[in-house]
């Protein structure tokens, strides 16, 4: 199985791979989130697995974006729990500490006590940063990275597990082109645009109650060229029957309606 991730081998995305598929798992290695859809789209992987939120550092919205552009429905869902490491050479001053954005602002506490003169570096990916300071081979180097990147690369941990909270879980979402729910579906993710009218989004939210269903996540986001116009992104625990009959009853409230995925959500 190849699966198309945003990062290099050890990375938090190859980790997310191997729970979801095993170590038959075969990764095609993206630069970035488009990268991932772009190989998706030339089915040169066939599933793509890419982070949709984290815990302390929240919602990514361009991952939603490109989720509801190409349409390629969701079939699982991941939750990883993150331990960050400050990975370099132990006897040296560091100057300089490079890792994925999102890493960085995990361990923003630590770094402000413990490198407050570091420069920090953002990388486009927490494993490819421990490469690359090992490639350069200057002592006052440093990266961020889980623990698996410093064993591939045979790097010291300075300091283990720097994340601001111990509490940090980034969820995964597994996209495949032509998927179908599987079946043990027990989560859907959906995207709905409101009638402009008072109550509506509370009516939707009242519907989904009086079925007996969880609303996970609620998140607003901007109509682009509609000032002050939002569509909402829905995660609800429940899938088949059970969600097209409360989606049948919130049709009169809503504009548009599209499922992004139902799928299994994996703890």
């Amino acid at each position: 199985m190849r699966i198309a991730i945003q990062g290099d081998i050890a990375s938090f995305h190859h980790t997310a791979a191997l729970q979801w598929h095993g170590t038959d798992t075969e990764v095609v290695s993206c630069d970035s989130f488009d990268e991932v859809f772009g190989v998706l789209n030339r089915r040169e992987a066939e599933l793509g697995i890419v982070a949709i939120e984290n815990s302390l550092y929240g919602g990514i919205n361009h991952v939603y974006d490109l989720i509801e552009s190409h349409r390629y429905p969701i079939v699982g869902e991941i939750h990883l729990p993150v331990h960050q490491q400050l990975i370099g050479s132990p006897d040296a001053t560091i100057t300089h500490i490079y890792s994925h954005p999102v890493a960085l602002a995990q361990c923003q506490e630590y770094l402000d006590t413990h490198c407050p003169e570091a420069t920090r570096v953002e990388y486009h990916d927490t494993a490819a940063a421990v490469g690359f300071i090992k490639q350069q081979g200057v002592p006052g180097y440093a990266a961020i990275a889980g623990h698996q990147a410093a064993e591939l690369h045979n790097m010291p941990i300075i300091a283990k597990d720097i994340e601001d909270n111990p509490a940090n879980f980034t969820r995964f979402l597994v996209v495949q082109p032509g998927g179908t729910p599987p079946k043990g579906a027990n989560r859907t993710s959906l995207v709905i645009t409101t009638n402009h009218t008072p109550g509506a989004l509370a009516g939707v939210l009242t519907q989904f109650a009086a079925y007996n269903i969880n609303l996970s996540k609620l998140q607003s986001r901007p109509i682009i060229g509609q000032p002050w116009r939002y569509r909402f992104y829905l995660v609800l625990d429940a899938a088949g029957e059970q969600l097209r009959a409360a989606l049948k009853e919130i049709e009169p409230l809503t504009e548009s309606l599209t499922i992004l995925g139902e799928y299994e959500h994996r703890l």
